[in-house]
């Protein structure tokens, strides 16, 4: 059995419903995986217009999806969505999120292994050749950059959203919060979003965030690297390359692995 995390307690903070699959890489690999979701996903307060959206998907050309979440919660909305979106080209980023869609709808679907929208922007698809005079409709949570549909709209292509999600911040006990950060503090933190590096130090007292700036964070992409630089942690921020668990695993071993090398010289 792998044992390269054997000994380090990781603490995972994707929503409840999504963190099965990597928790299991960490402990697969002789870690202990912490749940402690900073992100709750609930139904969009656009719903509504989402639906309308949705049925009438025929006047697309092509359906982006920004996450799985985009993926699970438009399944979600009323009406048969495979027909709805059959005569879509359809993109995804992330391997995740491409799965999904493609299990859910029985059909090819388009992946971007990047993990951000400048990444999503440099595929043919979406060239200003193949978008021109196009219709796209981007599946994703409420809020959100503005740059993916901004840059499409200066290709030529008319740009709607569906926010079919809202990102809120969960609940936790404050017993439970102070047991973590003083009995089981990790020695190493995951955080995917900026928007759930946010509600990890609201979530937080003084105390709690000082501890927790002493750990190894691990972050999604450079630009999320860029965004957590700010907050004070005392050591420079990982961050995996692959918008995966399987790409978070990898930014893990390499942390680990080196860390190892410092405690032995």
């Amino acid at each position: 059995m792998d044992k390269t995390l054997e000994g380090l307690k990781i603490l995972v903070t994707r929503p409840e419903h999504q963190a099965a699959s990597l928790c299991k890489l960490i402990e697969d690999h002789g870690g202990t995986a912490i749940r402690f979701p900073v992100i709750e996903i609930n139904k969009s307060d656009n719903q509504q217009a989402a639906e309308k959206l949705l049925n009438n998907i025929s006047q697309y050309d092509i359906g982006i999806f920004l996450s799985r979440n985009a993926v699970d919660w438009t399944m979600k909305l009323p009406g048969d969505k495979h027909p709805a979106l059959e005569g879509l080209t359809l993109i995804a980023i992330g391997a995740t999120t491409a799965e999904v869609l493609e299990q859910s709808l029985s059909r090819h679907v388009i992946v971007n292994n990047g993990i951000n929208s400048e990444s999503l922007l440099e595929i043919d698809a979406l060239s200003a050749d193949e978008v021109g005079g196009k219709r796209i409709i981007i599946f994703r949570g409420q809020g959100g950059r503005e740059h993916l549909a901004t840059t499409l709209r200066k290709r030529g292509a008319k740009v709607d959203y569906a926010e079919v999600y809202r990102r809120d911040c969960p609940v936790h006990d404050k017993d439970i919060i102070s047991q973590l950060w003083i009995r089981d503090t990790p020695d190493a933190v995951i955080v995917t979003s900026n928007n759930g590096l946010q509600n990890l130090f609201v979530l937080l007292n003084d105390e709690q965030r000082s501890i927790l700036l002493s750990k190894q964070l691990i972050v999604m992409g450079k630009r999320m690297l860029g965004f957590s630089i700010g907050f004070g942690f005392v050591n420079p921020p990982v961050f995996a390359e692959e918008s995966s668990d399987e790409g978070i695993l990898k930014a893990i071993v390499k942390w680990a692995a080196l860390e190892k090398n410092r405690r032995v010289n």
